[in-house]
């Protein structure tokens, strides 16, 4: 079947679940448009059609996709195009967050055709999976992208091309949240930068040194974004759950294609 355009939709922190994407995007074809919807005033400006293909990319975030961004998947109109799944996790599981990316992406009208699992540099935990993706991941995201190229160019329509069998249970895990929050650390000029790269509101314009700790789900958007380094998690229970996550966690974990 012959291609449409290359689309890519990316919820990104740290920054790696798009640089992931943006592989994967090369290895299929040149990318005609890239949305990122990470922060809450972001939206997909597309008009998908038969034969498109959009790359959706998302961290796990406890075994889950993060909530803003089943929203926004949530709120494409797909009308039959393919859907390329990509989720990176932090070297210890994906538990069901690839399932609910492809039931999030299918009821959206989209004909999911290929999921993955890279492991990437874990955005809170900083201890783990240093320098990740590596070279050994890339190839591996190299061989996904290729794969996924010939099983569309083989199909004859949207309808032909089979949906895989992705891990994970219905209903989902339940999210636990996460026990820590962003702090303004100091160097703060008010700009509202941290404000307005949340996915959640969790950080008011008007007053940008405060974080709303029911909000935050410790994406480390702000953190990356924050050009003074003003914001961070501190605290000793935060250095204590690092060493522990860098201990359990040290064991190699690799990629995961379904095809």
């Amino acid at each position: 079947m012959d291609r449409g355009s290359i689309v890519s939709l990316f919820f990104t922190g740290a920054g790696t679940t798009k640089d992931v994407v943006a592989r994967v995007c090369e290895g299929i074809g040149k990318s005609d448009a890239s949305f990122d919807i990470t922060s809450h005033a972001s939206h997909v400006d597309f008009e998908f059609a038969p034969g498109d293909i959009a790359v959706i990319g998302v961290p796990s975030y406890g075994g889950r996709v993060p909530s803003p961004a089943v929203e926004k998947i949530a709120a494409c109109k797909g009308n039959g195009a393919f859907a390329v799944l990509v989720v990176t996790y932090g070297n210890r599981d994906i538990d069901d967050t690839l399932l609910e990316l492809a039931d999030t992406a299918q009821a959206a009208g989209f004909k999911v055709v290929a999921g993955a699992s890279f492991v990437a540099h874990h955005s809170l935990m900083t201890d783990v999976a240093v320098g990740r993706p590596d070279d050994r991941d890339y190839a591996d995201i190299d061989a996904f992208a290729e794969g996924v190229r010939e099983k569309i160019a083989s199909a004859e329509s949207s309808q032909e091309a089979a949906l895989p069998v992705f891990p994970g249970t219905r209903p989902y895990k339940e999210f636990g949240g996460v026990p820590f929050c962003v702090q303004t650390v100091g160097g703060c000029t008010s700009c509202g930068l941290c404000a307005r790269v949340c996915p959640t509101h969790a950080i008011p314009e008007e007053t940008p040194a405060f974080t709303d700790p029911e909000r935050c789900i410790a994406c480390m958007r702000c953190v990356h974004a924050c050009r003074l380094g003003g914001r961070a998690i501190k605290g000793m229970k935060y250095r204590l759950a690092r060493f522990s996550f860098a201990r359990k966690l040290k064991a190699r974990q690799g990629s995961r294609v379904y095809l």
